[in-house]
């Protein structure tokens, strides 16, 4: 009976050890896989990062872009201004050192005197723009309006008012003022 009852206990001892054996492999792959979960969710974690880092490079890039442009549009603009500046500048000088004498309006009287540019006004178009009749102290005068997209453009205007004391048109008497001052039709 010893041997029975030293087999039962050792039967009921390896059933214990079995039983903990069990337990513990079933601890063990509980730990397993919340390793294996903690991972995946950093993975998930490092990979929305990298796609926030990826999406603010892209905005960051596209901002530089943005600026380079911006950048570009106002060396543009500065230099067709410069370029205005001097072609003004050109005629001034042209029409100073010219041995007429000439008035110089301000762009209001003229428009004060065409009626801000009225229809009415209008006797034709040219080739720079259109030609106002009206009024400037007492005496009939038409006034040529270059327009920006003028297809003959500032050059051959300028030209024109250069050569204009030479110019024998019918009924043109002689340029008796001008306006310098950037202005645009609407």
């Amino acid at each position: 009976m010893d041997m029975y009852s030293t087999a039962c206990k050792e039967a009921l001892s390896a059933k214990q050890k079995a039983r903990e054996l069990q337990r513990w492999k079933m601890e063990e792959q509980q730990r397993l896989e919340e390793a294996r979960l903690a991972e995946e969710a950093a993975l998930a974690l490092a990979e929305k990062e990298k796609a926030k880092s990826r999406a603010a490079m892209e905005a960051a890039e596209a901002a530089q872009r943005i600026a380079e442009l911006e950048a570009q549009k106002r060396i543009n603009a500065e230099m067709k201004a410069l370029k205005e500046a001097e072609e003004r500048n050109k005629v001034l000088n042209t029409l100073a050192q010219s041995d007429v004498r000439y008035r110089k309006y301000t762009i209001e009287e003229i428009e004060a005197a065409t009626d801000f540019f009225s229809e009415s006004r209008k006797i034709g178009e040219g080739g720079y723009g259109p030609v106002y009749k009206c009024y400037l102290e007492h005496t009939p005068v038409a006034v040529k309006v270059l327009r920006p997209d003028a297809a003959q453009g500032r050059s051959q205007f300028q030209q024109e008012l250069c050569e204009q004391p030479n110019l024998h048109r019918h009924r043109l008497k002689s340029l008796a003022a001008y306006v310098i001052q950037t202005w645009f039709f609407s």
